[in-house]
């Protein structure tokens, strides 16, 4: 209760200040369908999911992928940003291996608040970002660090945003997608497990293409690469987890 009534003080806080922010008037909504494929760390089959897009950004209110917010403030070279975030990191026991991880407790996706700043170099952007979860699930939080890169290329119709950082997951946060308890051990026979907070790289790309008129392609592609900690686990079988979506977008 503590935490979501911070959570939203600061939300009321920073939403006041972004309305002094000029409009951009002519920002335009990108909307698109993407298949997705990935690559899980954990013993379970590989599958194919539809993921939804949404990119805008009109200088105060912002949608990229699966995150959403605000800008307190925002000129040419710094950015502030508060928002939320939707954690796609979910373990569901029906889709394991083996009978043993089957009787496993399942791990939900949730949703993280955060704040995060962005410095812009002539080299691209850095980044430090902090989040932490909103739905309780692992209770945990998480902060990456982080460069943004943008070119333009073949006559303003491709744009490519590459990143590159690390993430700091926290002792909840992978004990509760990592950890197995001692219910669970007795219960699966799988010996319990503590898992410890981590730091992990990754690596993304996303890209644009402009075809014809308001419809355009939409790909990116994310590479991240397990800690210790998330490694030694028995619900994991791989030393990395990776991501891609490809699909076609519309300008509003």
């Amino acid at each position: 209760m503590k935490k979501s009534f911070l959570i939203l003080s600061l939300f009321s806080v920073t939403l006041a200040h972004a309305g002094s922010l000029p409009v951009k008037q002519d920002e335009k909504l990108t909307v698109g369908v993407l298949a997705g494929f990935g690559s899980s760390e954990y013993h379970v089959d590989d599958k194919v999911s539809v993921v939804p897009l949404f990119l805008y950004d009109n200088n105060r209110f912002y949608l990229e992928g699966a995150e959403g917010g605000f800008y307190p403030y925002k000129d040419d070279k710094h950015w502030l940003r508060v928002g939320a975030s939707y954690d796609r990191q979910q373990f569901t026991p029906s889709d394991a291996n083996t009978d043993a991880l089957k009787q496993l407790d399942k791990r939900k996706t949730s949703a993280n608040a955060h704040i995060s700043y962005m410095y812009i170099s002539p080299f691209g952007g850095l980044e430090v970002k902090a989040m932490t979860d909103v739905f309780d699930r692992s209770g945990g939080q998480m902060v990456t660090l982080a460069h943004r890169g943008r070119f333009i290329l073949a006559d303003d119709k491709l744009t490519i945003y590459p990143k590159v950082g690390v993430t700091w997951q926290s002792k909840d946060y992978n004990q509760y997608y990592y950890g197995v308890s001692a219910e669970e051990s007795t219960r699966s026979g799988i010996a319990t497990y503590n898992a410890k907070d981590s730091i992990s790289p990754f690596v993304s790309v996303s890209a644009k293409y402009k075809l014809a008129g308001n419809v355009g392609l939409f790909a990116n592609g994310r590479m991240d690469w397990l800690s210790s900690t998330q490694k030694d686990s028995p619900l994991t079988d791989d030393s990395s987890k990776s991501s891609v979506n490809i699909g076609l977008t519309y300008d509003f």
